[in-house]
């Protein structure tokens, strides 16, 4: 079974890049939107000194630092594959974006993610 799997991996591993990196994009865009509506909203709120201390005992939840740090997931996949896509689009690359987006956006992106979710998950839910 593994040798089959790993065939189906390398025979299919580069071709969909492209459509993962179009889907990628659109819906961490979504989420992102989705993100602001709900930051804006509670900015909105906090105008109110009772709403503002129920708001930050809800910052200061693990549940929401979780919350904080799939944000940064976000943000970062989002970013990374926006620069390789505004790369693609000025000809820098461009036989080579499928690998400039698992190599980039992916690999890169996963640096950055562990260098800012590992201290957000050390202090701010295991403290």
């Amino acid at each position: 079974m593994s040798n089959v799997l790993t065939l189906v991996v390398r025979k299919f591993r580069w071709r969909y890049a492209g459509h993962i990196a179009f889907w990628i994009q659109r819906l961490t865009g979504v989420a992102l939107l989705g993100y602001l509506i709900v930051h804006v909203h509670t900015i909105r709120d906090l105008k109110n000194p009772e709403t503002f201390g129920d708001a930050l005992k809800t910052f200061g939840s693990p549940l929401f630092k979780l919350g904080e740090i799939a944000l940064l997931a976000t943000v970062v996949l989002h970013a990374l594959n926006g620069v390789r896509l505004t790369l693609v689009d000025m000809g820098v690359g461009v036989s080579r974006q499928r690998q400039m987006f698992w190599y980039f956006a992916i690999g890169f992106g996963l640096i950055l993610f562990l260098a800012g979710a590992v201290p957000m998950f050390i202090y701010g839910i295991l403290r």
